[in-house]
């Protein structure tokens, strides 16, 4: 099942918060050299907004307390921990997830 995401266009920079299609929870959606990421939009420690966070080398920091994040996984990089991750695509310039 493929559920339309939002456009690129709608990314502020290489990110955009916005809400899962199906669930209405916060995703964050990132651009990065490595594609296009689609996870969680709050961390798991005190759920803070991660749109506001560091992205290098496909790693996320949680802005509040710097909890770490692999966006190609979800996988905490410091704690065992991880965020949801949703496949998705990029077609005529919107974003679709492609989950199941």
């Amino acid at each position: 099942m493929r559920q339309r995401l939002c456009h690129l266009a709608e990314l502020t920079g290489d990110r955009l918060l916005t809400e899962h299609p199906t669930t209405g929870d916060p995703v964050l959606v990132l651009r990065d050299s490595a594609g296009i990421h689609v996870l969680d939009g709050l961390c798991p420690h005190q759920y803070a907004p991660l749109v506001g966070g560091d992205l290098s080398d496909c790693i996320l920091t949680c802005p509040m307390h710097e909890w770490r994040f692999d966006v190609r996984t979800g996988e905490g990089v410091d704690m065992p921990v991880r965020l949801e991750r949703w496949p998705a695509v990029v077609e005529d310039g919107w974003i679709w997830l492609t989950e199941a």
